[in-house]
């Protein structure tokens, strides 16, 4: 009985120490691989195949430059909010800041949206998106609750292993075509507006722009003093992100027929090969998606809005809370709104959400951390280069896709 409990304390005592190291990226993870992600990435093979997957590895190598610098004000205990506000005058800081927490409420809209969508086609008798949707908030609502850094890093873990799971037995006996898988790592953009938007879209959802604001303020919670821990734990959670989202569009790009993504889309044609098991384990998937990343994106909401309103945050005090509890209220209610008055379904929201971000706070965030590395660091001319680069990416990327994300968006209103 003793060798007993030795065992399971060794196996949780080893839990704990990979949570402790590599935590911090499995919440990011979580995040970015939400039911938005699912859809984006589904609906982007089915429709353009393989021809968009170059976008994965360029969105690892921004995703590693941003963490890097994001990463940095961390071990300076120096948040990413603390330097806007203190750089933009007056109170147009504290504005731009409040104003792009309310947009990473774009998507726990959309991920809510999923969830109740999934719960009420998965529970029997529950045929209604907007009691799944309330009940989906609940659950997030008891998430903030818990507190405990740790046991909510443990509960995302899950989550995360889960959907990669899933993904990755789905490859199992597919035939995939390498030779098209390889071409779909060229670079390419063609002047089609539901290809430049399924380009903006992957970049707002795997580039995870309220991550920076995450890690940025993550200093007295993680406690480390060395950039390497969170470079180490970056690379786990960005390598995971890359992984998954490869699948999926693989996946997708040899079993579905281009057209309208539905809620079951991605596991329609699985099913029938697989068997309706299939079916379940992909809106399973989605669901839990939907409650770590709807829940987890607005923890950078948590850090920002106190933040700019002059107080020290720490992850999962009162006023982190607050804020994150009310825009979970919040997301809720806008998506009932928008469900009843506009054309915009749950799989749609899951699109053009992270789009919207992608568009607009993601290019804010990278000059934002650009500033204060610069501010609060040794940065050396060649990290500048690159930081450089990134932003003039992304900033080419949002003016050539913004018109195609217009019009995408018009006509789905």
């Amino acid at each position: 009985m003793a060798s007993e409990t030795y065992r399971v304390g060794g196996v949780q005592a080893k839990v704990a120490d990979l949570l402790e190291t590599y935590g911090l990226g499995v919440l990011f993870a979580a995040n970015v691989f939400g039911a938005g992600s699912v859809y984006i990435l589904a609906d982007t093979g089915a429709n353009f195949a393989f021809a968009l997957l170059w976008v994965l590895p360029l969105a690892f190598l921004i995703d590693i430059a941003l963490h890097d610098m994001s990463a940095r004000l961390a071990v300076s205990r120096e948040p990413l909010t603390d330097y806007i506000v203190d750089y933009l005058p007056g109170a147009s800081g504290r504005a731009l800041i409040v104003l792009m927490a309310a947009m990473s409420a774009l998507w726990s809209i959309s991920n809510y949206a999923i969830a109740g969508a999934a719960l009420a086609w998965l529970v029997p008798g529950l045929d209604n998106v907007l009691i799944g949707i309330l009940l989906a908030a609940g659950v997030g609502v008891a998430l903030v609750q818990l507190r405990v850094y740790e046991r909510i890093e443990g509960a995302i873990a899950a989550m995360v292993i889960t959907v990669f799971a899933s993904y990755g037995l789905l490859l199992v006996g597919l035939d995939i075509p390498i030779g098209d898988v390889a071409a779909g790592l060229v670079p390419a953009l063609v002047s089609d507006i539901g290809y430049l938007t399924a380009v903006i879209a992957l970049l707002g959802t795997t580039v995870y722009w309220p991550n920076f604001f995450i890690q940025s303020s993550m200093g007295p919670t993680k406690e480390w003093t060395d950039v390497n821990s969170y470079r180490r734990d970056n690379a786990a959670g960005i390598m995971t992100t890359l992984t998954i989202g490869a699948f999926v569009m693989i996946v997708s790009a040899i079993t579905l027929t281009e057209g309208t993504m539905t809620l079951t889309g991605p596991g329609e044609p699985l099913a029938a090969s697989l068997g309706q098991g299939a079916l379940y384990v992909f809106l399973i998937a989605a669901l839990l998606a939907s409650f770590s990343s709807a829940t987890g994106t607005l923890f950078g909401a948590g850090y920002m809005v106190p933040q700019a309103l002059g107080h020290h945050t720490v992850f999962g005090d009162a006023r982190f809370r607050a804020t994150v509890v009310g825009l979970i209220v919040l997301s809720a209610l806008a998506a009932f709104w928008l469900l009843l008055n506009t054309g915009l379904t749950p799989v749609r929201m899951a699109i053009i959400m992270p789009a919207i971000n992608g568009l607009i706070a993601l290019p804010v965030t990278v000059l934002g951390l650009i500033g204060a590395v610069n501010r609060y660091g040794d940065v050396s001319k060649k990290e500048n280069v690159a930081f450089a680069l990134v932003a003039l990416i992304l900033l080419v990327g949002s003016a050539m896709t913004a018109e195609s994300l217009a019009t995408t968006l018009a006509g789905w209103l």
